[in-house]
C-alpha cells in the first residue's frame, strides 16, 4: 500500500480518490489553494507540498483542464512539483481494460470504463477519463487529457498538453500536435498542427 497525496480537491479528485482506494492505496489528503469538495483532509495550499513529503509516498495531479489557459496552468504546476524530485504513480481503474503491451507512465490516470488497446502508450500525468478508447499503438503525450467517451484510433499520436473533448474522434494514424484543443464532438480527419483548435464542422454539428 502506498500513501497518496492528491493535488486538487474538486470533483475530479473524488473520482481519483475512488480509483486509488480500489487499488489499495491510502490517500492521506489533498493540497489546493482552497478547500474543495473531496471527502479528504485539506492539508494546505499547493506550495505546502514540499513540507508534507514525509506524509506521502507519491503525489497524483487530481484536476484536469477545460481550455488552453487551464492546460498551461496544469503543465506549469506539474513542472514545479517535478523539480522537487517527488515521486508520482499511475492510477488505473480496475474497471478499465489495459491490453497487452500497453504502457501507462507515472502520474497518469485511467478512469472507469476506459479501453487502452494493444501496445498503446500513455504519457506521464495524462488523463483518460471515463469510457475513453485508445486504439492499438496510439501514443497519448504527457499531460494530455482525453475526455469521457473520446476515441483515439490506432497508431494516432496526441501531443503533450492537448485536450480531446467529450465524444471527439481522432481517426487512425492521425497526428495531433501539442497544445491542441479538439472540441466536444469534433472529428479529426487529418493531422493537426501544434496550438490549433478543432471545431465540429457544420455537418458534424447537425448530427
Amino acid at each position: 500500500m502506498s500513501r497518496i497525496l492528491l493535488v486538487g480537491g474538486g470533483g475530479f479528485a473524488k473520482e481519483v480518490h475512488e480509483i486509488a482506494d480500489l487499488n489499495g492505496h491510502d490517500v492521506v489528503g489533498y493540497v489546493a489553494d482552497a478547500p474543495g469538495v473531496a471527502a479528504l483532509p485539506h492539508l494546505g495550499p499547493v506550495e505546502a507540498i514540499a513540507d508534507l513529503k514525509a506524509q506521502f509516498d507519491h503525489f497524483v495531479i487530481a484536476f484536469g483542464a477545460v481550455d488552453r489557459k487551464s492546460l498551461a496552468r496544469r503543465a506549469e504546476l506539474i513542472g514545479r512539483i517535478d523539480q522537487l524530485g517527488l515521486s508520482s504513480v499511475a492510477l488505473v481503474s480496475p474497471h478499465a481494460t489495459i491490453s497487452r503491451g500497453a504502457e501507462v507512465a507515472p502520474g497518469a490516470i485511467v478512469a472507469h470504463g476506459v479501453v487502452v488497446s494493444v501496445d498503446a502508450t500513455i504519457g506521464a500525468h495524462a488523463i483518460l477519463n471515463s469510457s475513453a478508447v485508445v486504439g492499438h499503438d496510439a501514443i497519448i503525450g504527457a499531460r494530455a487529457i482525453v475526455a469521457p467517451c473520446a476515441f483515439v484510433g490506432g497508431a494516432a499520436v496526441i501531443g503533450g498538453d492537448s485536450l480531446l473533448g467529450p465524444n471527439s474522434v481522432v481517426l487512425e494514424g492521425r497526428s495531433v500536435g501539442s497544445n491542441v484543443i479538439v472540441s466536444l464532438g469534433s472529428l479529426v480527419l487529418r493531422d493537426v498542427a501544434e496550438g490549433m483548435t478543432v471545431l465540429p464542422t457544420r455537418s458534424q454539428a447537425r448530427h
